[in-house]
C-alpha cells in the first residue's frame, strides 16, 4: 500500500516547480524540465483531441513522432492513456494507427460547493462524470461543513480509488484563492490547509462565480471559446471573466464582486415614482410585487412572503411557478426585471466583447421566457459595428445544481492539466 501512495504522489509532482525557478523565472533547459513539458503537452494534446493517433500529436505540437512515442509509453504506464480503435491510414497507405484516449478514471476529484443552503459535494473522473454525490442540510459552520461532505464522499471509494484522488476544490461565497481560505463571520478560515491536514490531499478554495467560470470553460457552453463572461445571480451579481483561456481576477483578486446595484426602471412611468429604479438581480421583483399591491396576483404575493436576502431561491421558486401558470402580473413583473438586467448585461457585452455570456444562480429556474426576454432587450441595447455585426450570445448554464461543484473539481483539473500537470518516472 506505501508502494502505492508513494507512486501516486510522485505522479502529481508538479511541472510548473520544474519549469520556473522560485522567483517565477523560466529555469534553462535540462533532461528533467524538458521531459515533464513533453508529458504536459502530451497530455493536454490528447485530452483536447482524442482520440488520436501518436503520429497526429506530434504534427499538432510539432515534435518528433519518437518523442512523442517515448511520451504516450510514460504516460500509459502511469495510466493516463489507453488505446483505442484502429484509424485510418495515410494516403501512401502504410500500417493504420491506433487511436489513444485518455484514461479518464486515472484521476478522481472531488468538487465542493458552498455558495448554496447546505452543502453540495461531488467525485467526478478526469473527463467531467460525477461518480457520487452528497448534501447537506443547513450548514451553520461552512468549514466543518467542507470537512463532512469531503469524509462522506472518501467513505464511499474503495481504497484504491481513494489513491487515485488528485485533490478537493472548493466553490464559496467568499474566499481568497492564492491563501487557500473562505472568508466566514468569525474571520479567516484555511480551509485549504484543513482538508489537506485531515485527509491528506491538497485542496483549493475560490469565491463561487470563479468555480462557475471554470465549471463553463471545461464542461459548459463555453467550451472551446476563448473569452467569455459568467454572471451569478443570487445575493448580490457576481461577475468572472476568462480572457484567451485564463480567469481574470483583477489587482486585488476580487474582480466582479459588484454584489448588487439599481438602474433607471425602464417601465412606465408612474406619477408618484416618474424616476423608479430596479435592482439588478431576481430578488428585485418583490419590491416590484409591493408596488402592484392588489394587483400581484397570487404568485408574486406568495414571493412577497419570503425573505428576498436570506432566502432568495424562495423567492425565485415562487415566481417560476406563476410563469410556468402565465400568470399575466407575473409576467410583467419579470418583464420589468428584465429590462433592467438587461442595461447591464449590454454595457458588458459592449465593453468586454466576450464570445458568449454565461447566466447562473436560482435565476435559471425562470427557464426560456425570462432568457427570451434578456435576448430580446439586450439584443435591442446592442452597440453594432462593422466588426461586431450583432449582439453578444447569452445563455443560461446547463450544468443544472452540480456546477459550483464542477467548477472547484475544475479548479483541481486546472492545476493537473495546466498549472501543475504530470510527472512521471523516466
Amino acid at each position: 500500500m506505501e508502494e502505492d501512495v508513494e507512486r501516486n504522489r510522485t505522479l502529481r509532482l508538479a511541472t510548473s516547480s520544474a519549469l520556473q525557478t522560485p522567483t517565477g523565472q523560466p529555469c534553462r533547459g535540462n533532461v528533467r524540465t524538458i521531459r515533464d513539458g513533453n508529458n504536459l503537452l502530451v497530455l493536454n494534446c490528447l485530452r483536447e483531441h482524442e482520440p488520436i493517433a501518436s503520429i497526429d500529436i506530434a504534427r499538432k505540437l510539432h515534435m518528433e513522432p519518437a518523442t512523442v512515442c517515448k511520451v504516450i509509453r510514460r504516460l500509459s504506464e502511469a495510466g493516463f492513456v489507453r488505446g483505442g480503435d484502429v484509424g485510418q491510414a495515410g494516403p501512401r497507405g502504410g500500417r493504420r494507427p491506433r487511436l489513444l484516449h485518455l484514461e479518464e478514471r486515472a484521476r478522481l476529484i472531488i468538487g465542493i460547493d458552498m455558495g448554496c443552503p447546505g452543502g453540495r459535494g461531488i467525485v467526478m473522473d478526469l473527463g467531467g462524470k460525477v461518480l457520487h454525490r452528497v448534501s447537506e442540510g443547513a450548514v451553520p459552520d461552512p468549514a466543518e461543513g467542507v470537512l463532512s461532505i469531503v469524509g462522506q464522499l472518501l467513505a464511499r471509494l474503495s481504497r484504491k480509488e481513494r489513491e487515485k484522488v488528485a485533490g478537493v476544490g472548493i466553490g464559496a461565497l467568499d474566499a481568497v484563492y492564492e491563501a487557500g481560505v473562505m472568508l466566514a463571520p468569525g474571520g479567516r478560515v484555511p480551509i485549504a490547509e484543513m482538508v489537506a491536514r485531515r485527509f491528506g490531499v491538497e485542496a483549493f478554495v475560490d469565491e463561487n462565480t470563479n468555480a462557475f467560470a471554470m465549471a463553463e470553460k471545461h464542461f459548459g457552453f463555453s467550451h472551446g471559446a476563448s473569452s467569455f463572461l459568467c454572471l451569478w445571480y443570487r445575493h448580490g451579481v457576481g461577475h468572472a471573466l476568462v480572457i484567451d483561456g485564463k480567469l481574470f481576477r483583477g489587482a486585488h483578486n476580487s474582480f466582479g464582486e459588484t454584489r448588487h446595484y439599481a438602474l433607471p426602471s425602464r417601465a412606465e412611468n408612474r406619477p408618484e415614482d416618474p424616476l423608479g429604479t430596479v435592482e439588478v438581480r431576481p430578488q428585485a421583483i418583490t419590491a416590484i410585487a409591493a408596488r402592484l399591491g392588489q394587483g400581484a396576483g397570487p404568485f408574486l404575493a406568495a414571493a412577497l412572503q419570503r425573505e428576498p436576502r436570506e432566502r432568495p431561491e424562495e423567492v425565485i421558486a415562487a415566481v417560476a411557478q406563476g410563469i410556468q401558470a402565465q400568470d399575466a402580473a407575473t409576467m410583467k413583473a419579470v418583464d420589468e426585471v428584465a429590462r433592467a438586467m438587461s442595461v447591464s448585461i449590454s454595457l458588458l457585452a459592449d465593453l468586454l466583447d466576450p464570445e458568449v455570456l454565461i447566466i447562473g444562480g436560482p435565476l435559471t429556474q425562470w427557464g426560456t421566457p425570462m432568457l427570451e426576454l434578456l435576448r430580446r432587450y439586450v439584443g435591442e441595447l446592442a452597440d453594432r459595428t462593422a466588426t461586431r455585426p450583432g449582439p453578444a450570445r447569452l445563455e443560461f448554464t446547463r450544468l443544472g445544481d452540480d456546477v459550483i461543484a464542477l467548477g472547484g473539481a475544475a479548479l483541481v483539473m486546472e492545476r493537473l492539466f495546466e498549472g501543475v500537470g504530470i510527472t512521471v518516472a523516466p
